[in-house]
């Protein structure tokens, strides 16, 4: 069993990485700017149930595989970066007639998956700070993993859940349809900063 101290350090350190602006919040931050708290809520879960794929594959040592074979590792990344920019395309497009057509909840669920499982530092990421808080001699490490990996997934949930529905609100204050498409616009770019800043990463 993991020791509470331990886990109460663990959670502290969740809940402030889980605040930093990354490429998740700002993904969330984009659906809900452009179509609202349900969409926002949605992607929210997609990368929630992205996170847990991570943490199983940290657990089983496939992440660790995957380190080792850069090209699949490049690879992936690169896809991942076309995807988010094929995604800030359609928004920017989309964002006139968004209101009379608005896509399915369901799709932001499945962009939400998508953009996370095709950031494979996502999975180097559980591989690189979980471990830090396993104690071999308090349990095996698989267990271990999967609890410390649930309760950091719970802390992001929780924060991209808020700020879901803060982005959420903003968008459905907006009566002005000229001022609704420029913040569904707005998600656009977002969405593009972050395709640039993985892309950056990449070529680093």
């Amino acid at each position: 069993m993991i020791d509470p101290q331990v886990l109460l350090l663990f959670a502290g350190a969740c809940l402030v990485l889980a605040m930093i602006p990354g490429p998740d919040n700002l993904f969330v931050s984009a659906q809900a700017l452009s179509h609202g708290q349900g969409t926002g809520l949605a992607a929210a879960s997609g990368i929630l149930l992205g996170g847990v794929v991570w943490t199983l594959a940290a657990t089983l040592g496939l992440t660790a595989i995957l380190v080792t074979m850069p090209m699949v590792f490049a690879g992936i990344q690169i896809i991942g970066v076309g995807y988010l920019l094929f995604l800030a395309v359609g928004l920017w497009r989309g964002a006139s007639n968004s209101r009379q057509n608005p896509a399915p909840v369901s799709h932001a669920f499945v962009r939400g998956l998508t953009t996370n499982l095709l950031n494979p530092k996502v999975g180097l990421y559980y591989l690189a700070f979980l471990p830090q808080f396993i104690n071999n001699e308090t349990g095996a490490v698989w267990s271990q993993m999967l609890v410390l990996g649930g309760i950091f997934n719970l802390i992001g949930a929780v924060v991209m859940y808020a700020i879901a529905l803060m982005a959420g609100a903003a968008q459905s204050r907006m009566q002005n349809q000229n001022a609704r498409i420029w913040l569904a616009r707005t998600g656009a770019l977002i969405m593009l900063a972050i395709a640039g800043k993985l892309l950056m990463e990449l070529l680093a």
